[in-house]
């Protein structure tokens, strides 16, 4: 597949109305990638992210970066083929197998999340999913399934 984003996604307002979780618990900041099959987002860590201790992203907060990356793919296929004024809709973790947090990234440190659907049934899907920094380290990883639970 190829990106089906014309450019990058930086607008927080708009990143904000593809997902269901509100501030203070946003953990992406950008739409980089778009596909039927995958989509990448981006986080700036912050020292002031609810999720941050002692100038580091906590292990919840690179979890809930990753199903908020899954819940950006549904809120973005949504607004395609819906429209702008759907509201995301709201979904849960039903599991996470193999998560392997490798570091905790610091404060300044830019995210790059990749979420590849391995299959979706109805409302429920399972997709693998790497975070690495921008110089390609590993950072997490695992393998979620996820529910939908708005009709």
């Amino acid at each position: 597949m190829n990106n089906q984003l014309e450019h990058t996604i930086t607008d927080i307002d708009f990143i904000k109305k593809l997902i269901p979780q509100k501030d203070p618990f946003v953990m992406i900041d950008k739409l980089l990638y778009f596909d039927t099959e995958k989509v990448i987002s981006g986080l700036k860590v912050t020292s002031d992210n609810i999720l941050s201790t002692d100038g580091y992203f906590t292990e919840g907060g690179l979890i809930e970066n990753m199903a908020q990356s899954i819940a950006l793919h549904r809120g973005y296929r949504g607004y395609v083929n819906r429209g702008k004024d759907k509201k995301p809709k709201t979904g849960f973790i039903g599991s996470i197998k193999h998560a392997t947090i490798h570091a905790l990234p610091k404060s300044g440190t830019e995210l790059i999340t990749t979420v590849k659907i391995i299959a979706e049934i109805m409302q429920v899907s399972l997709v693998e999913i790497n975070v690495n920094d921008l110089e390609g380290n590993l950072i997490a990883s695992s393998e979620m399934k996820t529910i939908i639970v708005d009709p």
